[in-house]
């Protein structure tokens, strides 16, 4: 009979322990909110066909404007449904805003430079800084011999007090900066 009873109890919707809780992802994924953090190369792949949009003649049809989750895709921009600019695509991803990663786990506002130096391949590969507009340093890595492709570069917060830094200068001012922008190369010269 207790048997009974609780195949009907169960049959009705009733379970026999309740769930446990599950705690939301903590995340700032501009465009998959609850989301993990999107990575930079996997988003061009998935948007390519827009990126190519930004070396389109007048003549050429372009792609008709898309979501991307929760974002709009119009043309090589993306933006969040308040109208943010969250990554220009082209030979690469322009990255603007948190919740999105580069290949090596760099997010801006959770990394500084050091955090990229400590992340780099080869660490005796020469980076170069140079001003990036008001308050702002671009670096970015020497190309490889042997690569196609340039490197990633790293927009961070801070005054170069030359026009130009590279070899360990530019580790010293880079280590300490927070990234503001993140420029992921995909298949950019």
């Amino acid at each position: 009979m207790h048997r009974l009873f609780v195949l009907a109890l169960l049959a009705c919707g009733a379970t026999a322990a309740a769930p446990k809780p599950q705690k939301p992802v903590a995340t700032t994924n501009p465009c998959f909110p609850g989301k993990p953090p999107i990575v930079a190369n996997e988003m061009w792949k998935t948007l390519e066909k827009y990126s190519w949009s930004v070396y389109l003649t007048e003549d050429e049809p372009k792609p008709p404007p898309t979501t991307y989750g929760t974002c709009r895709v119009d043309l090589d921009k993306v933006t969040t449904p308040q109208g943010t600019l969250v990554a220009e695509l082209g030979c690469g991803v322009r990255v603007l805003v948190p919740g999105i990663r580069d290949r090596h786990g760099i997010e801006i506002g959770k990394a500084i430079g050091k955090d990229v130096l400590d992340r780099t391949p080869d660490p005796t590969t020469k980076l170069t800084c140079y001003p990036n507009g008001p308050a702002q340093a671009r670096c970015r890595f020497d190309r490889a011999e042997e690569a196609d492709t340039d490197p990633d570069a790293y927009v961070v917060a801070g005054t170069l007090d030359a026009d130009v830094l590279s070899g360990e200068a530019a580790r010293t001012f880079f280590a300490t900066k927070p990234i503001v922008e993140l420029g992921v190369s995909i298949w950019c010269h």
